[in-house]
């Protein structure tokens, strides 16, 4: 994972952290990385030599999970939840609305950009609350895209066909 000061771009201004994706024979979910990275990233924290390298230019950090305390769980990782969900669902919760795309309009507000093959054409930019009933939303968010009651106009999106509003569903 590299991570930056706001919009850096410049390799010696980016830190490099290499995080191993296995713990024995289990992988670590992305909520751990996070978890893990959110730790490291933060406070003032001493890296041993053989630790420390340098990648592509950036300052490449070895983190050793076992000997971090993963940061707890917060409401920013709600969208990380839901955006895995959307990408990587299992195979009895496979939504028929596919991710495109999305964008934060605010910290409780993410507007998803999806499509189907079925029920409409075009993208359509679903307004949701992340922190909202996840579950409930995944499974019906195929057949809320063409809701007549829901469709918001936004023209400032060059992205969409139409706008759905799923904040208060």
């Amino acid at each position: 994972m590299v991570l930056d000061d706001k919009g850096e771009y410049a390799p010696d201004q980016l830190a490099a952290y290499e995080v191993p994706l296995r713990t024995g024979d289990e992988l670590r979910t992305p909520h751990d990385v996070a978890a893990v990275l959110r730790t490291v990233h933060t406070g003032t924290h001493i890296y041993p030599r053989d630790r420390g390298s340098t990648v592509m230019g950036m300052t490449l950090f070895t983190v050793d999970p076992t000997t971090v305390t993963p940061a707890p769980f917060t409401n920013d990782d709600w969208p990380l939840t839901l955006l895995r969900c959307l990408t990587s669902p299992s195979a009895e919760e496979r939504p028929q609305a596919r991710l495109c795309g999305f964008l934060f309009l605010a910290p409780d507000r993410l507007r998803l950009y999806v499509d189907t093959e079925e029920v409409l054409p075009g993208i359509t930019a679903a307004d949701v609350r992340p922190g909202g009933a996840r579950t409930a939303l995944l499974a019906a968010l195929s057949s809320l895209l063409d809701e007549q009651r829901l469709t918001t106009t936004d023209t400032d999106d060059p992205h969409r066909s139409r706008v759905v509003d799923l904040t208060d569903w």
